[in-house]
């Protein structure tokens, strides 16, 4: 394949951030960039306030647009629609096959783009991540860009030349929803194995440092891990329990209320969102992993982004049996597998792998192992590479 001949136009989440929509995209499609496989577009909704990046321009390879929307000011719909119209045609590329990448489901604010762009010749690909018509979301504005979502993505092969599901859910969702009209694939998780030391040896009981990052929702379930570790670290009084990641602001004031009635709250240290190089320092530092994803219709329709990351690390990972967990991990083997939604089972859990190091660093050896046969970043872009190839 001569370099170019997919050109790909990411719509729906920032390539640059870096948080866990980002990852993916990034994850799926660098190593295909890195190849010269592909040449990839951005075209970006509202700049994220972490980013530093400007307006428009070429950044990792990526030419990039941030079209941005306030509220504050009804009129900038138009230079929205405008500026997103006129990306789309800039981007496209003549003697290519040009694709739409759009991260999770059509919806109010994507769907003229999506139009445009499959008027002017754009093949459109769906990559599902959420099951929208399973949560609860807080405002007007938002719930009306969910009900949106959830009615186009009903309609989506109307429009779509293809679709993709992150989890077993939702790649049956996407089969039904397309009434056989057009391909469906699953696409799981995705990890850069080139961020991980691979250094799965275990420290003694002192001193543990036991990992949770990402959002704060209630489906990720962290009540429940900081009963569990507040009970824990009564017991053994060094392990630390460390937080990163960014969440709503209701969120994060829920998770802090909680930590400040914690008896052993000095030991739960939010070290906030941080850059990808203290992120990944971190993760290659700690000792044990937590993936508490409580047992609702949404945490068990999608599949958590950070658990094939902490499994990349090399550590032992404790994960509820949620969504496609029991696809990949069995108990005892590359994880300490739990009932979801229980304080006494992740105390459990956390007492075995503090005390018991020779099972901590057998886990998490075949975790590792895990992570490069399912979730390799290089191997699953190629199968992306292939979907680009087939619409």
């Amino acid at each position: 394949m001569n370099a170019g001949e997919c050109n790909i136009v990411v719509m729906g989440v920032s390539c640059f951030d870096g948080m866990a929509s980002s990852t993916r995209v990034r994850n799926l499609l660098t190593p295909l960039l890195e190849k010269k496989l592909i040449t990839v577009g951005n075209l970006i909704y509202q700049k994220d306030t972490r980013e530093n990046i400007g307006k428009q321009g070429n950044l990792n390879n990526i030419s990039f647009k941030v079209i941005g929307f306030r509220l504050s000011n009804i009129f900038s719909v138009f230079s929205f629609l405008f500026g997103g119209l006129s990306f789309l045609k800039r981007s496209k590329k003549a003697g290519c096959k040009n694709i739409i990448y759009n991260y999770n489901a059509p919806d109010v604010k994507n769907i003229f783009f999506i139009l445009y762009a499959r008027l002017i010749g754009y093949k459109v690909i769906f990559d599902i991540i959420e099951d929208n018509s399973f949560e609860a979301h807080v405002g007007f504005i938002n719930k009306f860009r969910i009900k949106t979502s959830v009615f186009l993505l009903r309609r989506c092969r109307y429009f779509a030349d293809g679709m993709v599901g992150i989890s077993e859910h939702l790649y049956q969702l996407v089969q039904v929803l397309s009434k056989n009209k057009i391909p469906c694939y699953l696409i799981p998780i995705t990890v850069n194995l080139n961020y991980f030391k691979n250094n799965s040896t275990a420290k003694q009981t002192g001193n543990l440092q036991i990992f949770y990052g990402g959002s704060f929702g209630k489906k990720d379930g962290l009540e429940y891990l900081i009963s569990a570790f507040d009970k824990v670290s009564t017991v053994h009084t060094t392990s630390k329990l460390i937080f990163t990641g960014l969440g709503h602001k209701q969120d994060m004031e829920r998770v802090n209320a909680q930590i400040a009635k914690a008896i052993n709250k000095d030991r739960i240290v939010y070290k906030g969102f941080l850059s990808n190089e203290a992120y990944y320092e971190l993760l290659n530092d700690c000792d044990i992993f937590c993936m508490t994803r409580v047992n609702s219709k949404f945490a068990n329709a999608g599949f958590p982004f950070k658990l094939g990351e902490f499994l990349a690390s090399g550590k032992a990972v404790v994960a509820t049996n949620v969504g496609d967990v029991s696809n990949y991990l069995f108990n005892d083997v590359n994880a300490l597998v739990i009932t979801p939604d229980s304080v006494d089972a992740l105390v459990d859990a956390l007492l075995i792998l503090i005390e018991q190091p020779a099972k901590r660093q057998a886990i998490g050896i075949e975790a590792r192992k895990t992570a490069e046969r399912f979730f390799d970043s290089e191997t699953v872009g190629m199968k992306l590479l292939s979907i680009f190839q087939s619409v």
